[in-house]
């Protein structure tokens, strides 16, 4: 594990010293447990963007989005046999 050495204002210091006695063992329980805290707030804040996003992003051409292409390339070849007959 690695070491590190905070600074905290005197009113945060009282409450992390508070928030040890009552329920952690020691500071660096403390701070690894509002670590985890944080972590998952962020994992959970980019899980929200991501299935944001993909509720609003279609996953292809809807059914009849695909009918109406097929009905143009009929469309398109009706014609270009038309031109070819001429």
């Amino acid at each position: 594990m690695n070491t590190m050495s905070i600074s905290l204002p005197p009113e945060q210091a009282e409450y992390v010293r508070r928030s040890i006695a009552r329920d952690f063992g020691n500071a660096s329980e403390f701070i690894r447990d509002c670590i985890r805290e944080r972590m998952r707030r962020e994992i959970e804040a980019d899980l929200a963007v991501l299935e944001a996003t993909s509720r609003r992003a279609a996953a292809g051409p809807s059914d009849a989005e695909v009918e109406r292409v097929l009905q143009i390339q009929r469309e398109v070849r009706k014609a270009s046999q038309r031109r070819k007959v001429r």
